[in-house]
């Protein structure tokens, strides 16, 4: 089936290419775009080429780094619309090219400012930070100084209304059922476990960041709280352009990457490249009391660990300008990481009067090969009317990790006196192959109403053949333990279908969606032979109403419906062993969670300020949460996921930022929100809390001219009731440095996060037999980092926007 599909897909572009015919009666049109009030070039405006006689949008293109386009048209009557975000359009007519006048040179084209109200609003000044689009809010982070040299891991913890927890796993507005992307679609750089691809995918890799809290039937169904969109980058200017990156840092960060493309007028090719090799000492601990039927005790728990080794990046592409109307996109990515892991796990155990019982150290050696590839190739079709399109994706990953691991265990009355008692081995190896098939197509009708419809279909299958050894002395041979060892195969094909019609009225405008999506998903457990089998088909409506308060201001109202599909990690009986006394397993009979989510938002522009306002509502059903049992007789303790019952979160949250001076700035989020949960796993553990938290940032931008940019990130996470405990607060402080050099052609930098070592997860557990306090670091201590840029033909981005290629969205 996935044979006949693609064939047909490829049969489908190749003869929509056959019938192009090349143009040959053609001129060319050049001019300069420029500033009417200082003269200064104008770069990246958009310069869009309609004819004369019926308005027909011809062709498009950007002015280059000094405000120059040429661009090539047949012979014709044609008008030209000049466009640049905060700038009046400025139209030329009666541009005529012919057999006597094949090229036209239009001079200075001079652009005004403009006051009208921009269909984008700039909410933060820098292009590094904030844009907020009807659908989504997107980040620039490419010059966020406190960024600079960390990883895809600590940018995301660095954005506002987004959280990463002490297991890497990414939140958004409190939740952590967030879609992941790059570039729009589920990519094979994220990997099979997201939460190690995104500590080791390089940030400099990184153009911005879109964050969809509410998304349309166009998007996947899938995420809970919504969709964040890693957009990588990838230039587009003509000639040769790229930019080089060095980093350098404490604790052993060092790394580098390129981001270069050759542009000739129908290819474009580029390449991105990054290699980064760290060292990451992290440590935690806390206090355990056990109160078990015939016994009371306690015990001290310490980790600490190194993480780190070699990675890779790099992707590859090209973009095949066949013609004015048509374009294919290709595109091949690998990631390699080769890390060593060395982990100290230690077990203090004392009685209810504190004499000491016994001691347990856990040394676990691990190395940890991660191979992921993907393949993309794209083709977009242009027609004759402005915004009629339609678009044809076939994408194929294929991703591989082992993970081995040679343990330890030592024993004794105290930390002075202890033998090797254990030694065990893992392996764990886990691979999954996708193929996904996609195609939108959009109509315009009239002049202010677009109907897009599309489908998508995902074919994914997963392994994971997880093995234990162990024995007793040294000399012994290993023998399997098949209690913890699990071969588990996971299919799931999911089939979509969506349809979008929208209309502007005056200062009304409406959009109205309906997707369906149809799942099978097939699980095997190869040891025993047992099968289980899910299908079900659901519907999943959008709608999204915005109204013109003034030129300024405007109201938005939005509805989806999303899904939360168990992954095949929490549907596996088993998932880990690096520690023997606590263990993640997961849940055969889990069934996919429901929200119902709803946003009213309120843009309002000052002077020098910009304020964002979103009230928010998320109703969940079929609830999926992690859940601690009680602990055995051995201080066994086991974490199992369960559908427990109902949630329901309300929220505000608001982003701001304001313009002191022209050399200070502030911006600024705050998320306040209330969780309602109510559920039960079993007939024995009660789960119903009320949690009342919020999470807020602030971020000061100071310019000394002529000398350097400094930044100050502040973030803090308010504490959290928990269904089975609490999250206490934390704060961080991150700080950066910027100065140009090489006559702006280079740009060196100074970062230091978690200046004060206070980045700690630090949460309590509460059951009736245990309690547990914790606290944990990924990485002990400050971070320091030194990151070297230069800019090949390129000049550094403009404040007033960012502006895409001709026709361009990051739409996905």
């Amino acid at each position: 089936m996935k044979t006949s599909v693609v064939a047909f897909f490829l049969f489908f572009i190749s003869v929509n290419l056959g019938a192009q015919i090349p143009l040959k009666s053609e001129g060319s049109i050049e001019g300069k775009v420029i500033e009417e009030e200082s003269g200064k070039a104008v770069e990246f405006a958009t310069v869009s080429v309609f004819t004369q006689k019926d308005s027909s949008l011809i062709t498009g293109i950007v002015s280059d780094p000094q405000g120059v386009f040429s661009i090539k048209v047949p012979y014709g009557v044609y008008y030209l619309k000049i466009e640049f975000v905060t700038y009046e359009d400025k139209i030329i007519s009666d541009v005529i090219i012919s057999k006597g006048n094949k090229n036209v040179y239009l001079k200075k084209i001079l652009l005004v400012s403009s006051t009208e109200e921009l269909a984008e609003v700039v909410v933060q000044a820098e292009r590094t930070q904030m844009q907020l689009t009807l659908d989504k809010k997107i980040y620039n982070v490419g010059k966020d100084l406190s960024n600079l040299g960390g990883s895809a891991s600590d940018l995301l913890d660095n954005l506002p209304s987004v959280t990463v927890d002490v297991e890497g796993n990414v939140q958004l507005r409190g939740s952590t059922n967030v879609k992941v992307l790059i570039d729009g679609k589920p990519s094979g750089i994220v990997g099979l476990s997201s939460t190690d691809a995104l500590r080791q995918m390089q940030g400099n890799l990184i153009e911005r960041v879109e964050i969809v809290t509410n998304p349309s039937a166009r998007y996947d169904a899938e995420g809970q709280a919504g969709i964040i969109n890693i957009v990588l980058k990838k230039e587009k200017q003509k000639g040769v352009n790229g930019s080089f990156q060095l980093n350098s840092g404490i604790p052993h960060n060092h790394g580098a990457s390129l981001n270069m493309n050759l542009r000739r007028d129908w290819l474009n090719l580029f390449v991105n490249y990054g290699v980064n090799y760290e060292q990451n000492p992290g440590s935690g601990g806390g206090l355990q009391k056990f109160f078990l039927q015939d016994t009371t005790y306690s015990t001290d728990v310490n980790r600490n660990h190194i993480r780190g080794g070699l990675s890779n990046n790099i992707r590859l592409g090209a973009d095949f300008f066949l013609n004015k109307k048509n374009t294919i996109t290709t595109s091949f990515l690998f990631r390699l990481s080769d890390e060593q892991n060395d982990t100290d796990l230690t077990y203090d155990d004392f009685d209810k009067v504190g004499n000491e019982l016994g001691y347990t150290l856990r040394n676990d050696l691990e190395s940890e090969i991660d191979k992921n590839l993907e393949f993309s190739l794209n083709y977009t079709k242009l027609f004759t009317r402005e915004g009629h399109k339609l678009t044809a994706d076939v994408q194929y990953q294929n991703n591989n990790e082992i993970e081995e691991s040679d343990i330890v265990q030592y024993g004794g009355s105290n930390a002075s006196n202890t033998i090797a008692e254990l030694f065990q081995q893992v392996r764990n190896d886990e691979g999954e192959e996708r193929l996904m098939i996609q195609s939108d197509y959009v109509q315009p009708f009239g002049s202010k109403t677009k109907l897009e419809m599309g489908f998508r279909s995902t074919f994914r299958d997963v392994k994971n053949i997880y093995k234990v050894a162990e024995k007793l002395t040294q000399q012994e041979e290993y023998y399997p333990l098949d209690t913890f060892s699990t071969d588990f195969e996971y299919n799931e094909n999911v089939h979509a279908l969506y349809v979008i019609i929208s209309n502007e009225m005056d200062k009304f405008s409406w959009q109205a969606g309906l997707r369906s999506e149809s799942t099978d998903i097939n699980t095997a457990f190869n040891e025993t032979g047992q099968t289980r089998n899910w299908n079900y088909t659901n519907l999943f409506p959008s709608a999204f109403l915005t109204y013109k308060l003034s030129r300024l201001n405007q109201l938005q109202l939005s509805y989806s419906r999303r899904i939360n599909r168990p992954r095949f990690r929490e549907l596996n009986p088993f998932s880990s062993f690096s520690d023997n006394r606590n263990f993640r397993v997961g849940n055969p009979e889990l069934q996919p969670e429901f929200t119902n989510s709803y946003e009213l938002g309120f843009l309002q522009n000052l002077e020098k300020s910009s304020l964002y306002y979103a009230f928010y509502h998320r109703h969940t059903t079929q609830l999926i949460q992690r859940v601690s049992l009680e602990p055995n007789e051995n201080g066994e303790r086991i974490r199992i996921p369960y559908n427990i019952g109902i949630r329901n979160a309300y929220g505000l949250e608001i982003n701001a930022t304001h313009d002191f001076t022209k050399w200070y700035r502030v911006s600024g989020n705050f998320n306040i929100y209330n969780q309602n949960t109510s559920g039960s796993a079993g007939d024995t553990i009660s789960l119903s809390v009320q949690a009342f938290s919020f999470t807020s940032r602030i971020s000061q931008v100071i310019k000394i001219k002529n000398l350097f940019d400094a930044q100050i990130n502040v973030n803090y996470r308010a504490p959290e009731k928990e269904t089975q405990g609490r999250r206490l607060a934390m704060t961080s402080v991150d700080i950066g440095l910027t100065r140009d050099i090489w006559s702006n052609n280079g740009t060196i930098s100074l970062g230091v996060r978690d200046l004060f070592n206070s980045r700690k997860y630090q949460s309590v557990v509460e059951l009736p037999t245990f309690y547990e306090e914790t606290s944990w670091q990924w990485r002990r201590g400050p971070q320091v980092q030194v990151t070297l840029t230069y800019r090949l033909n390129q000049r550094k981005q403009r404040s007033r926007g960012d502006s895409n290629e001709f026709g361009g969205d990051s739409g996905f």
